[in-house]
């Protein structure tokens, strides 16, 4: 319904442009064409004043010109009516102009150069921003061209505006000019600006209000997703335990010492694991309150490096070769022990989740200047250019597969920039599908 309210506001404003467009291009033609009529009388007066200079017997202009008025108009209707005055007056003065126009044609025909630079210094003082080539005196009746101030080397125009000075003879001026559309554009500069930033403004915020839109769908799809998600996880520890417990209770089981110690580390290992993911979910909620305290040391790398291999390889289900590599081997940071060992931890699960049976890993470190670099690099089944830029957003998860075959919040990326960027680091990712993934976390040394 936007889309379409924004297309008919589009649509109308441009039917009324394009009305507009017209009026102001009728209204400049009127005024070219009364910069012609003023040049006209300023090019008579420059001849009659060169008449003025002729000898005398040269300057003799007979002038006979009858004029007719409305018998049946009283002295009293002229005086009480203005407008029909100024008609008569602006008759009288067209009449006068055509007489003189036929007297002194015949003596001192027109100067078609002096015409096109009167035009000229009329169109500029009317503000009319149009060149004039050249004019015609054109002869209607034939349309014979009688004079022309046209240069040889100048092919003929195409615009131009007729002005009929003598309608005894039909003898008229054909100014030819450049187009007046760059004078009508400027008088329309303002409401085509205003039009334009407007249409600018709406398409803006209408974008930007797509943009919200999407990311909120997006943020609930993500959260729903989360929430069936840690549904499903948290069931799973829950049904364990409960099945171990309702062994021990309603099937004798726990009379058997082996069995009963059996099912009671089943029972710990689950709750173990259901109080870890609660952790893990209760410490996002204490970063988004800023209420994650850091306790910053120096750590040497090389020993955590190796008590995370350690790990990884004992829990891990698939066959697991970690790569370890610190350069130069005492290499310390300053950081908080505990966030920097989940969050490389949690890079290496990962890497374990995302590969195939049998997983090859580089954990290395360097320095670079005044940076730690740590790279964690796997050979699994990489991510998508499109999925990459999402992969560090909160609750998102991979869209690859059945989700609930690799366990996990869609927390996990999240946590990590969260603390790497609490380190005053920052992490990139350089992925391909099939191609394996490498994580790069920068952190400053001191």
């Amino acid at each position: 319904m936007i889309i379409i309210g924004l297309s008919m506001l589009f649509i109308i404003n441009l039917f009324y442009l394009m009305r507009l467009y017209d009026t102001i291009a009728e209204e400049t033609a009127k005024i070219a064409l009364f910069c012609i009529e003023e040049s006209d009388i300023q090019e008579l007066e420059y001849r009659l004043k060169a008449n003025s200079r002729l000898p005398d017997e040269e300057q003799s202009i007979s002038i006979f010109k009858s004029m007719t008025f409305d018998a049946d108009m009283s002295e009293e209707e002229i005086d009480g009516n203005s407008e029909q005055i100024m008609n008569v007056f602006s008759q009288l003065m067209k009449e006068l102009r055509l007489t003189v126009h036929q007297s002194i044609d015949s003596i001192l025909p027109v100067n078609l150069q002096i015409l096109d630079s009167l035009i000229a210094s009329n169109f500029k003082n009317k503000g009319i921003s149009a060149d004039v080539f050249y004019s015609e005196l054109v002869d209607l009746k034939t349309d014979r061209v009688l004079a022309s101030s046209r240069p040889a080397t100048m092919q003929k125009k195409t615009v131009f505006y007729n002005y009929e000075f003598d309608t005894d003879n039909n003898y008229a001026y054909q100014v030819y000019t450049t187009s007046m559309t760059g004078s009508v554009l400027k008088r329309m500069s303002g409401m085509l600006t205003s039009t334009f930033l407007t249409i600018v403004l709406l398409g803006y915020a209408f974008g930007y209000f797509i943009r919200v839109v999407i990311r909120q769908k997006t943020l609930e799809e993500m959260k729903r997703d989360f929430t069936n998600n840690m549904t499903h996880e948290l069931n799973t520890p829950i049904s364990v335990a409960y099945s171990a417990i309702d062994t021990l209770i309603n099937f004798r089981q726990g009379e058997s010492r082996e069995k009963r110690t059996q099912y009671l580390h089943i029972c710990m290992e689950q709750l173990t694991r259901l109080r870890d993911m609660v952790e893990h979910i209760l410490s996002m909620s204490m970063d988004e309150n800023k209420t994650i305290e850091m306790s910053m040391n120096h750590i040497e790398l090389m020993p955590l490096f190796a008590r995370i291999a350690g790990q990884q390889k004992l829990k891990a289900v698939k066959n697991v070769d970690i790569a370890l590599g610190v350069q130069p081997e005492n290499l310390t940071v300053f950081a908080d022990k505990t966030h920097l060992y989940n969050i490389i931890n949690n890079l290496i699960d990962n890497a374990i989740k995302y590969s195939a049976a049998n997983v090859k890993i580089d954990l290395r470190s360097y320095t670079d200047g005044n940076n730690c670099i740590i790279s964690i690099k796997d050979d699994g089944v990489g991510i998508s250019k499109e999925n990459q830029k999402h992969i560090f957003d909160k609750f998102y998860r991979t869209p690859q597969g059945n989700r609930h075959n690799v366990k996990g919040f869609g927390l996990g990326l999240f946590y990590v920039k969260t603390i790497v960027e609490r380190h005053n680091g920052e992490i990139t990712v350089k992925s391909a599908l099939n191609r394996g993934t490498e994580f790069v976390i920068k952190i400053p040394l001191q």
